[in-house]
């Protein structure tokens, strides 16, 4: 009868060792593990949609990325709107850009800053903080998915630092609405996918702004050198 009863308690002690977090659990693992992400990899889109005044336009910006944050260290490859495929390599501020194959020439250091700003993986948690307590919340059994829709000022203004996003002819008080989507995988409490929309629409027409995230290589990135000048 005692086996019996110890059999049970520990059954019921390693279900409630199963039981899933919180979102406000979630969330405080994420934060405590993002002092342990030293390097990481990030595939980022950035597109534009506009259908306004008369005009339709579309247009988009990938940039492929390698973090070595404990070096402070950057390898960025972009390619523009207009199909220009630019490289930059970026450590303790500075930042230079391949002018030529195998030939780097220093750029400006508004360059590091915007680039460094763009792809830190503090983003995603700090967008995630402005609204955490209208974020929906549902678990799968590898990953843990955050949700929003709605509209923040703090949030819609940390996306415009962070991206340079605006729109003319738009109140952003009044025409705007942000949907933020966000993936965390339920071992590491890494991010592993954010996607983001924003939408203006009045009478004037309608623009979509949609920046789409991936991270993956966590810790695995090797140290980022700057090159030679040439």
């Amino acid at each position: 009868m005692k086996k019996f009863v110890l059999v049970c308690a520990l059954l019921f002690t390693l279900a409630g060792c199963n039981k899933p977090l919180t979102k406000e659990a979630a969330l405080k693992r994420m934060d405590a593990q993002e002092s342990k992400v030293d390097s990481y990899s990030l595939d980022m889109d950035l597109s534009v949609k506009v259908s306004a005044l008369g005009q339709k336009d579309n247009s988009r910006v990938e940039m492929s990325s390698e973090v070595d944050r404990k070096n402070n260290g950057y390898s960025v490859d972009l390619t523009k709107a207009d199909g220009e495929e630019l490289e930059v390599i970026i450590k303790e501020g500075k930042a230079y850009l391949e002018d030529r194959p195998g030939v780097w020439k220093k750029t400006a250091k508004v360059d590091a800053k915007e680039f460094s700003k763009q792809v830190d993986y503090s983003v995603p948690l700090e967008l995630l903080g402005f609204v955490s307590e209208d974020v929906g919340f549902e678990t799968t059994d590898d990953e843990y998915h955050f949700m929003y829709d709605g509209y923040d000022k703090k949030l819609y203004k940390t996306l415009k630092k962070y991206y340079n996003i605006s729109f003319t002819g738009f109140d952003t008080d009044e025409d705007l609405s942000i949907q933020m989507n966000m993936i965390v995988d339920k071992k590491s409490f890494n991010v592993k996918e954010m996607k983001i929309n924003v939408f203006a629409e009045n009478k004037k027409g309608k623009v979509v702004v949609s920046i789409d995230s991936e991270f993956d290589n966590f810790n695995a990135i090797e140290k980022i050198e700057l090159p030679e000048e040439d």
